[in-house]
C-alpha cells in the first residue's frame, strides 16, 4: 500500500459468501473475546462493515491505529478461528497504539532503553517484534487459532514482554545488514512495507532468511493513513482518555464472562498502567517501605503509641537493617551487578539504613559484606562477584534467619529462576528481576538486561 496520505482507498464490496463469513467472524469475536469486540465497536469501526475492505495491500489485514483494513481475497481464505485470531491481532495493535509508536521511532530514528542503550530504528524488524509479542499473548489467551505459518518464536518474544524488549532480543539475535550504498537498490523502507519484501532489489534474488521463522499476515501503517490524514494530525486527534475508559470497560466485560487469561489481563493492565523507569520504581518502593532520615514510619514513637497515638519515631536513620541479595549465577553478568549496585547505593543514601548486609549467592552463599555506609558499596563491588553456578535463593533467607536479623527490607537482584523458601518471610522483599515478572510473594521491579 502506498505511504502517500490521500483519502483514495479503493474500497470494495463483499460477495454474499464473504458477507456471511464476515458476520460469522464478528459473532465469534463477540463470543470468544467480548473485550476486543467492545474496543472494535467503539473505537475501530468504520462504515457499513466496521472494517474497511480493500485490495490495495497484499496481506490479509492492516491497521493505521484506528481503522482496520481487510483484503477479502486473502482474509476469507482462512478458516473462522484463524480469522478471529487476525481480528484480535489488529485490535491489539490499536490497544497498544503501536502505529503511533512506530511513527515516533521513525522520526527519532532510534529506540531508546532505560539503561541508556539506543538501537537504530528498523521498521521491518520492529514490525516483526510487535507481531511476535501479540501473537504469543493471543496464543496464551486461546483466542482464535494460530496458523503455524505465522510469526511465533518464544526464544525472542513472549506474552510477558513489551515490543521494545522483543526488538532488542531480535536485534541481538538477527542484527540487520548494513544499508545498501546510496543510489543502489530501492533506498530504504517505510513502516507500511512488509518484512518479506522491504529493501529487496527486484532484479536480485532475495537474501537468505535472517529472522524468526514464519511470516506476517498484516501491515502496520502510519497513523491515520487509512483515513487520508497526516500522522501528526492523527496522533494529536487520538483521545487517550477515551481509549483508557473503553479499555477499562473491556476488562470488566471480559471478567464478567469468566474468561480472563493471565496474558490478556497483563496486556490490558500494561496499557492502563504507565511504564516507570526501574530506577524510579526502586526508589519509590524503598522510600515507601523504609521512609527516610529524621522520621521512620515503620517504627512508631513509643512515648505516644501507649496512648493509642500513632506518630513516626524520630531517628537519624530511615531504616534499621537492609539486606541486599545478589544473584551471582552464570546468568547475571557484571554489567547488571555494577548498574544495580550503583543505583542502589544512591537510594540507600536517601534511606540511611543503620546496618547494611550484602549477600553474594548462586546456589550457595559465597560471601557476605557488612557496610557501615552505602558508599562502601563501591569498594565492595570492586572485589568482584563470587559464584557463577546454579541458582538458589534459600541461602540468603537462611543467612537472615541464622543471624537473627530482622531486616526492614530484602532487595534481591536476580534473573528470577531459582529455589524459593517454602515459607513466606515476615519482612518485606523487593525482587530486582531481569527476567521473571511474577513471584509468589514480594514486589517485583524489572531491571533491564545489559548488552555486552
Amino acid at each position: 500500500m502506498s505511504n502517500a496520505h490521500s483519502p483514495t482507498i479503493n474500497q470494495v464490496g463483499l460477495t454474499k459468501e464473504q458477507l456471511v463469513k464476515w458476520q460469522e467472524t464478528r459473532v465469534a469475536l463477540s463470543w470468544h473475546c467480548p473485550a476486543f469486540t467492545h474496543i472494535f465497536i467503539n473505537l475501530c469501526s468504520h462504515g457499513e462493515y466496521g472494517a474497511v475492505f480493500t485490495r490495495d495491500m497484499p496481506n490479509a489485514a492492516a491497521t493505521d491505529g484506528t481503522r482496520i483494513m481487510i483484503n477479502p481475497d486473502v482474509f476469507f481464505k482462512y478458516d473462522l478461528m484463524e480469522r478471529l485470531f487476525i481480528m484480535a491481532h489488529e485490535i491489539a495493535h490499536n490497544i497498544f497504539h503501536h502505529c503511533i509508536l512506530m511513527h515516533q521511532w521513525s522520526n527519532s530514528k532510534k529506540v531508546a532503553y532505560p539503561d541508556g542503550v539506543k538501537l537504530p530504528f528498523n521498521p521491518d524488524m520492529m514490525n516483526i517484534a510487535l507481531d511476535l509479542v501479540i501473537n504469543d499473548i493471543l496464543i496464551d489467551a486461546k483466542i482464535g487459532k494460530f496458523n503455524k505459518e505465522w510469526l511465533h518464536d518464544i526464544s525472542i518474544a513472549t506474552k510477558t514482554m513489551t515490543g521494545v524488549e522483543a526488538y532488542r532480543k531480535l536485534w541481538e539475535k538477527f542484527p540487520p545488514p548494513p544499508p545498501p550504498p546510496k543510489g543502489k537498490g530501492p533506498g530504504g523502507t517505510g513502516a507500511g512495507n512488509t518484512p518479506t519484501s522491504a529493501g529487496n532489489d527486484p532484479n536480485q534474488p532475495p537474501p537468505p532468511p535472517t529472522g524468526p521463522r514464519g511470516k506476517s499476515f498484516d501491515q502496520h501503517m502510519k497513523p491515520g493513513e487509512a483515513q487520508g490524514k497526516e500522522p501528526t494530525q492523527a496522533v494529536q486527534e487520538r483521545n487517550n482518555a477515551e481509549w483508557d475508559m473503553h479499555i477499562a470497560t473491556a476488562i470488566r466485560l471480559q471478567r464478567e464472562q469468566g474468561n480472563m487469561p493471565g496474558g490478556l489481563e497483563r496486556m490490558f493492565q500494561e496499557v492502563l498502567t504507565p511504564q516507570v523507569d526501574w530506577r524510579d520504581q526502586i526508589r519509590a518502593q524503598m522510600a515507601r517501605k523504609l521512609g527516610s532520615g529524621s522520621y521512620n514510619w515503620q517504627k512508631p514513637d513509643r512515648r505516644l503509641i501507649v496512648r493509642d497515638i500513632y506518630t513516626p519515631s524520630r531517628s537519624g536513620f530511615g531504616a534499621g537493617t537492609v539486606v541486599i541479595g545478589v544473584d551471582t549465577s552464570g546468568s547475571i553478568g557484571p554489567k547488571e551487578i555494577d548498574m544495580f549496585l550503583a543505583e542502589v547505593s544512591g537510594v540507600l543514601d536517601d534511606v540511611k539504613p543503620r546496618e547494611l548486609h550484602i549477600c553474594w549467592c548462586d546456589y550457595a552463599l559465597h560471601r557476605t559484606d557488612i557496610c557501615d555506609t552505602p558508599s562502601d558499596l563501591n569498594e565492595i563491588r570492586a572485589k568482584g562477584a563470587p559464584g557463577g553456578g546454579g541458582t538458589s535463593f534459600r541461602p540468603v533467607f537462611e543467612y537472615i534467619e541464622d543471624n537473627d536479623l530482622r531486616p526492614d527490607c530484602l532487595l534481591y537482584l536476580t534473573d528470577g529462576h531459582g529455589d524459593l523458601p517454602t515459607v513466606k518471610p515476615t519482612y518485606d522483599v523487593i525482587w530486582g528481576s531481569i527476567d521473571r515478572k511474577e513471584f509468589p510473594w514480594g514486589e517485583t521491579v524489572m531491571i533491564p538486561k545489559q548488552v555486552a
